[in-house]
């Protein structure tokens, strides 16, 4: 993801976290939407499959025991690797709020080339001195820098994104059902300025932060304090971790 302004159809990854020890996190996971992005994008997913990605990162092992792995297919069937170790997880943070990239129907909420704008909000709001940038578009929250933004508002209601912009995220739809058990309701629509304004709490959730407490927004208090729903997200990513059946081993078959 170094060339200097790709074409969003350049390319298509994913961000999976890794336990050298354990693997890979929700490996399948992964593998379909990346494969699912690729059709969209048009780039050939005849190359992206467990054999190829995992012959890749035989090859390239991790310097470091946990963290998170990057995996981008290019256009030209190029794959690369990446990794990097975690910075926040868990944990209370402020954000900010930058306009959101628009792109065409078929190129929007995919994991594409041109993700250099999200790379770019993130520095953004640790210039300013945040933790996280909240992408804006027609006044509402449509997407995080690198996470899926939820807002639990007075009825017990927690709100995702419906906007296309958003990417669809694997550790929401990992906590999903544990979420509705514990007795909210989970909806989609506009995390407009008034939803936000009046919710009770904020969290953010993704393979790499976990989950988030959004305490302020552009220096405004969020929420009225409480922590019900950033509990509840931790405890159950918590079990999902615990579980050896969402770990795919991968460095463990060499000796």
């Amino acid at each position: 993801m170094s060339e200097v302004n790709p074409s969003p159809r350049s390319s298509v990854f994913t961000t999976m976290r890794f336990s050298h020890e354990r693997g890979l996190f929700l490996f399948g996971h992964h593998l379909a939407r990346m494969l699912g992005h690729a059709a969209k994008l048009r780039i050939d997913e005849s190359n992206i499959n467990r054999e190829s990605l995992f012959d890749l990162l035989l090859k390239n092992p991790p310097q470091i025991s946990e963290g998170l792995v990057l995996i981008e297919f290019k256009k030209n069937s190029e794959l690369s690797v990446a990794y990097r170790p975690f910075t926040i997880q868990n944990e209370a943070i402020d954000a900010i709020t930058v306009p959101s990239p628009i792109w065409p129907p078929r190129v929007a909420g995919t994991k594409h080339g041109a993700w250099g704008a999200y790379i770019e909000a993130r520095n953004y709001a640790e210039q300013k001195g945040a933790d996280l940038a909240l992408m804006v578009h027609e006044y509402s929250i449509v997407d995080g820098d690198r996470c899926t933004p939820l807002i639990l508002d007075e009825d017990g209601v927690v709100w995702a994104s419906h906007a296309n912009s958003s990417v669809s995220s694997i550790t929401l739809n990992a906590i999903h059902e544990s979420i509705l058990e514990a007795g909210f309701h989970i909806q989609q629509g506009n995390l407009n300025e008034r939803l936000v304004a009046r919710c009770v709490e904020a969290v953010a959730v993704g393979s790499g932060v976990g989950v988030l407490k959004i305490d302020s927004i552009d220096n405004e208090a969020i929420g009225d304090g409480s922590t019900r729903l950033f509990n509840l997200c931790v405890n159950m990513l918590d079990e999902n971790y615990d579980n050896p059946d969402n770990w795919e081993e991968v460095w463990g078959h060499v000796a």
